[in-house]
């Protein structure tokens, strides 16, 4: 990936004398951005453009060219990398449209595309995409004509899509925010954006990592590199639909939505998500000054109407301000030319116009141990102290690094003097108040989150019989059809879940036998591959206390069943002794398109799609993140014992999940899985369940 960002040689592909041609602006960034290599031009009717000699084919410049840059016809494109090959190209940045994206055309020409690099070992970035910046070499183009920026920042961007990836950077602009690289990647049919993460995280120029996605390729190792990076990794994803209808065989597929298992796995690797932009620019500031690992603040301003404002905005976001002893205050009441302001915390520091003085104040206070981070809000008065205002703010941002706290700025001026102090330094300057404590508290959970990331936690592994688990899998997928309730119950008692004693019966007269053997009161339920949902259709009979009961309640369920699912195969019953007392919960799972097995947790019974409340993590889990599932759910208070009630059992239910968690890890061939309900017991009384699904692929 370091070839594409740092080349010493670049072809521009299709330029021409055409002003209207976009292979002109690419040429152009490159000598405006400075950039510090050789560039070619290279287009089929020859001529000049920019002192420099168009060449008709890559073949005819006369040295090595160590990345092509592609801008021409699509239908041109495989003849033109055919040609990179030849030359001995060995990266490209593809910018032209009109591939899969576009047509079944297309997509036959991707595949010679990808046909042609492999052969030659090219790697290359799109097609479909806007190009790639590199601001510390000038390396920039896209074909949209730029701007060129002062200094390169630390912020990196991958952007699936190259017109949200512009408009990102004009923001950062605007912000003051400082642009490393950037790259536009399309329709990714080479290099995916897990690819040019990997790389990012290894570059010495990024500090933060920022990615727009609309869909994602390989969601396990999107979330292993984030997991191992030491840098921020943001994330905006878009495309944030549900699935469709082949999630709806069960109360897990209805419950884990794509956008569901994102917010989870990013969550679980430590990826920060983002959804405006406005919370984007405050992560951009906010991450570029250290962590802020504790919820004690300090407040210094020069405006006692600005105090006030920042201690609202601190209380409201969940902070707490620090408390200072009364020798700290009077020295710095020392300063003041009249005690006309009381001091406390915030400081109001109105009476002081030595901005030097603000620096000794502002050092003395982040020095303090119960102070985790100080905000600082500076008005501008007086056009004279421009100066010392840029003095100001490069000593405060030297001292936040002595310290490792972060100083937020806060910054009344007027815009020229905002916009040319944000120009001249690489460190964070806030325009609003709520804002500046609002990216604290971004800094803060972001701080939290990377230190719940960061613990080697492995998952429990349960010894089970996984042979006969693989039988009664290879039943199912060699019949074609899904589980029978009865296989579905021994696979969750294979794997150690704790189940209801229950039996098979295929009449009246035996479902009869089978209660008398188990003892009343039974619970019976339909056993049938083409009815999913029992309870819908009468498939479900409780609380029956006598044979007579039971008898004629199988004769009436399959009356029911016939009239409803005429051409249904009805396999039996199962009778299953009623569980009496505890409370219903769900647990489950499905194997997600990206990211592999997630496990489920949430409300269960027949409440469970209308309430939709439940908790989702990628598979395998530790015990952990199996009670951080728990604790997340809206009931857990009352699991949890609230105002003097019995606890519930939660060890038993954690090591459900974990148990469910490793079935779904080690047998990929099982879609989706429901435990509902599942029946928690009093404290130590453990679980049980009461009803299975599960669905095969």
């Amino acid at each position: 990936m370091r070839k594409i960002f740092y080349p010493q040689s670049v072809a521009v592909i299709g330029v021409s004398s055409n002003p209207r041609n976009l292979g002109r602006n690419i040429v152009l960034n490159l000598i405006d951005f400075g950039f510090d290599g050789i560039v070619y031009a290279v287009g089929p009717n020859g001529g000049m453009f920019a002192t420099r000699r168009i060449y008709s084919s890559v073949l005819d410049i006369p040295d090595h060219v160590d990345l092509a840059v592609i801008l021409v016809p699509a239908r041109f494109v495989p003849d033109i990398l055919e040609e990179c090959g030849q030359k001995g190209v060995q990266r490209a940045v593809i910018e032209t449209a009109g591939f899969s994206e576009y047509s079944e055309e297309g997509r036959a020409l991707e595949e010679k595309m990808v046909a042609i690099a492999q052969k030659y070992g090219i790697r290359f970035t799109g097609p479909n995409s806007i190009g790639a910046i590199n601001m510390e070499n000038g390396f920039c183009v896209p074909f949209a004509r730029l701007e060129p920026q002062s200094n390169a920042g630390g912020v990196s961007m991958i952007s699936q899509s190259g017109g949200v990836g512009m408009s990102i950077m004009n923001h950062m602009t605007k912000e003051g925010i400082g642009l490393n690289k950037f790259i536009s990647i399309g329709n990714a049919l080479d290099t995916s954006a897990e690819d040019l993460l990997e790389y990012l995280i290894e570059d010495e120029g990024t500090q933060i990592i920022f990615m727009y996605l609309e869909g994602i390729n390989d969601g396990r190792r999107l979330m292993k590199l984030a997991k191992r990076s030491p840098k921020p990794v943001l994330v905006f994803k878009s495309n944030v639909g549900k699935l469709g209808h082949n999630i709806a065989a069960s109360h897990t597929g209805a419950l884990s939505s794509d956008d569901q298992v994102v917010e989870a796995a990013f969550h679980q690797c430590g990826i920060t998500r983002v959804h405006d932009v406005t919370t984007l620019s405050n992560y951009m500031k906010t991450l570029r000054l250290p962590p802020l690992t504790g919820n004690r603040l300090a407040i210094i301003s020069r405006s006692g109407g600005h105090a006030i404002i920042a201690a609202d905005a601190c209380e409201k976001t969940g902070f707490t301000l620090s408390e200072f002893p009364q020798e700290f205050i009077q020295e710095i009441e020392k300063h003041f030319r009249a005690s006309v302001i009381k001091l406390t915390n915030p400081l109001d520091l109105g009476d002081i116009l030595d901005l030097d003085v603000y620096r000794r104040i502002v050092s003395e206070t982040l020095v303090r141990e119960n102070v985790d981070g100080v905000v600082f809000l500076h008005t501008s008065v007086d056009k004279t102290e421009r100066n010392n205002n840029a003095k100001l703010i490069g000593s405060l941002a030297r001292l936040c690094q002595e310290q490792n706290k972060p100083i937020a700025i806060y910054l009344s001026a007027g815009e020229d003097e905002v916009d040319s102090l944000m120009e001249q330094f690489d460190f964070p300057i806030f325009t609003r108040i709520v804002e500046t404590f609002q990216a604290l508290k971004l800094s803060h959970d972001h701080s939290q989150i990377i230190a719940g990331t960061s613990r080697k936690d492995e998952p429990k592994v349960f010894s089970v019989n996984h042979k006969r688990v693989d039988e009664l899998l290879g039943l199912g997928l060699s019949d074609n059809r899904n589980l029978l309730l009865d296989e579905a119950m021994e696979v969750l008692g294979q794997y150690g879940v704790p189940t209801v004693t229950s039996a098979v019966a295929i009449s009246g007269i035996e479902a009869q036998k089978v209660a008398e053997n188990i003892g009343y009161p039974v619970a019976m339920k339909l056993i049938s591959e083409d009815v999913l949902h029992k309870s819908d259709v009468g498939g479900v009979e409780l609380n029956l206390t006598s044979g007579t009961a039971v008898e004629q309640a199988y004769d009436k369920m399959m009356v029911r069943i016939h009239a409803s699912y005429p051409k249904a195969k009805l396999d039996g019953v199962m009778i299953q002794s009623m569980v009496a007392g505890g409370r219903e919960l769900i647990v489950g799972g499905r194997q997600d398109k990206q990211f592999g097995p997630v496990v489920l947790v949430g409300m269960g019974g027949v409440f469970v799609e209308i309430f939709e409340e439940a908790t989702i993590r990628v598979a395998p889990i530790s015990e952990r993140e199996a009670r951080a599932m728990v604790d997340e759910l809206k009931g857990a208070q009352i699991l949890q014992g609230a105002r003097g009630q019995e606890k519930f059992d939660i060890d038993a239910l954690v090591e459900v999940i974990l148990r469910i968690s490793q079935l779904l890890v080690e047998f990929p061939q099982i879609s989706e899985l429901d435990i509902n309900p599942l029946r928690i017991k009093p404290e130590n009384k453990g679980c049980i369940a009461l009803d299975a699904r599960i669905i095969l692929n």
